[in-house]
């Protein structure tokens, strides 16, 4: 088919752009390292822990992990139904689960005040993962608590839910940690050294990143710590060559090497760089597709699911 000829063409130019782009002179591993240590960049080898050491840490304490998902419908908006779920669950079994709907044909706001449906999915996910969280560091005694994502966002989707959470942690002296996968910011160009990469249309650090680190090296960067209330660290905790970030509270992060350690020694070393029990509370929590169709056979009427929630193009016969 000549279109497919076209679009194979056109993918391949993309490919060239995109390395060229990062291959220009001044990009290669040891120049960004360089232009970091004119940063003061602070690099660190992290280390394992022993089970002696780790046990030490914990102090017969338990560490957890929180994450959440969400899923709906194949229908559109708002003839759509959202389903959240949050978890947090320690390394020794004890869990809490959060779970809610949101149906937009069901919703009362006031129209001019509706937000959009990605602010409703960010600000009703982040509410159940830090509810969760929350009984759980009230339940059970915690040495560390590890989020899915950065706490910043939590601070910005659910604000009074974060501030009882986060004084919570400072009151019981839990390590509260945002574990990140993926990197959005563009924090390294603003940067003196990095000036010469401002003509990018995107900047991000990820990508800047990208092979830099040393398996088990970390880095701080005193000038892009800018969120309120909070600090962050770069690490690659993995045989992956892509960065994974983890940030703290402020009043925690004389502990940063601590938590750096600790978060290296559960994370697999030929694996993504993302810590251990994450992933398998990820994977308890995660609504699939299959769950959503099950849960909307079984208890809505099939005249309901036909008149609300079926799309038009899904009986499609072919």
């Amino acid at each position: 088919m000549d279109i497919e000829h076209k679009i194979v063409e056109k993918l391949i130019n993309v490919g060239e752009k995109l390395r060229n782009q990062y291959q220009k002179p001044g990009s290669n591993n040891d120049i960004i390292r360089q232009k970091l240590g004119t940063s003061l960049a602070v690099f660190r080898q992290m280390q394992q822990l022993s089970k002696e050491k780790l046990a030490e840490l914990l102090d017969n304490k338990e560490i957890a992990g929180v994450d959440g998902s969400v899923n709906q419908t194949k229908s559109e908006p708002p003839h759509v139904i959202y389903f959240f779920q949050s978890l947090a669950k320690t390394t020794t079994g004890h869990e809490i689960r959060k779970s809610d709907v949101y149906v937009p044909l069901l919703d009362d706001m006031d129209k001019e005040d509706e937000k959009q449906p990605i602010n409703w999915r960010s600000h009703l996910l982040a509410k159940l993962e830090l509810q969760a969280a929350l009984q759980l560091i009230e339940e059970r005694e915690l040495a560390y608590l590890l989020m899915d994502g950065a706490l910043y966002h939590y601070r910005i989707d659910a604000e009074e839910d974060w501030e009882r959470l986060r004084q919570a942690a400072l009151d019981r002296d839990v390590l509260l940690i945002g574990v990140s996968e993926e990197i959005t910011t563009e924090n390294l160009v603003k940067l003196h050294a990095f000036s010469d990469y401002a003509d990018r249309a995107y900047n991000y650090d990820r990508d800047l990143l990208f092979g830099v680190l040393k398996q088990g090296e970390s880095i701080y960067i005193e000038e892009i710590q800018h969120k309120a209330g909070l600090q962050s660290v770069w690490a690659r905790f993995g045989s992956d060559p892509q960065i994974t970030g983890f940030d703290m509270l402020e009043e925690q992060a004389y502990r940063r090497e601590e938590i750096s350690d600790l978060l290296y020694t559960i994370t697999p070393k030929d694996g993504r760089g993302i810590p251990l029990w994450l992933d398998y509370v990820d994977r308890e929590i995660r609504i699939s597709d299959k769950l959503v169709d099950g849960l909307i056979e079984q208890y809505l009427d099939a005249e309901t699911r036909h008149r609300y929630f079926t799309k038009k193009r899904n009986q499609r016969p072919y």
